[in-house]
């Protein structure tokens, strides 16, 4: 009975994986199908050309919809104190703010409650970028 509990795993999605933020850094906990999930998506992207600038946003890959239609992100947390930093960084972020819409606004709901809580991104690119990126703090144009 408890081999066979085992092997019924969750599908990649929403309960897959579960991002934690503190000051050592960002760590990803994942589902076995999760991981397979991401290999699949690295090699897609690695078999492109780099200057495709194909990528794959893990939050929003392995998010996932209720029945009800509901966005459903994975976990993200944070410790250490982190929570105040980035929520007023998400929330001072033009970017986020011009994507709200006005009925969001009107009721009072923040950019942070607005979005997905975090991303991790990862791109292919060629090495020319990855100096580029070393090298810049500020947005990149490709």
């Amino acid at each position: 009975m408890a081999k066979k509990r085992a092997q019924q795993q969750i599908p990649a999605g929403p309960h897959s994986l579960a991002l934690r933020l503190d000051v050592m850094g960002i760590t990803a906990y994942m589902t076995k199908p999760a991981i397979e999930e991401l290999i699949s998506q690295l090699k897609r992207i690695s078999e492109a050309a780099p200057e495709e600038l194909y990528d794959v946003h893990i939050a929003m890959h392995f998010g996932g919809w209720s029945g009800e239609g509901d966005y459903i992100p994975p976990s993200f947390g944070h410790h250490d104190g982190l929570g105040p930093v980035v929520k007023k960084l998400r929330n001072e972020n033009n970017q986020l703010k011009a994507g709200m819409s006005q009925q969001e606004i009107e009721i009072g709901i923040t950019p942070d409650e607005a979005y997905r809580p975090f991303d991790i991104t990862i791109m292919h690119v060629t090495p020319e970028v990855v100096q580029k990126v070393t090298a810049e703090n500020n947005e990149l144009d490709f």
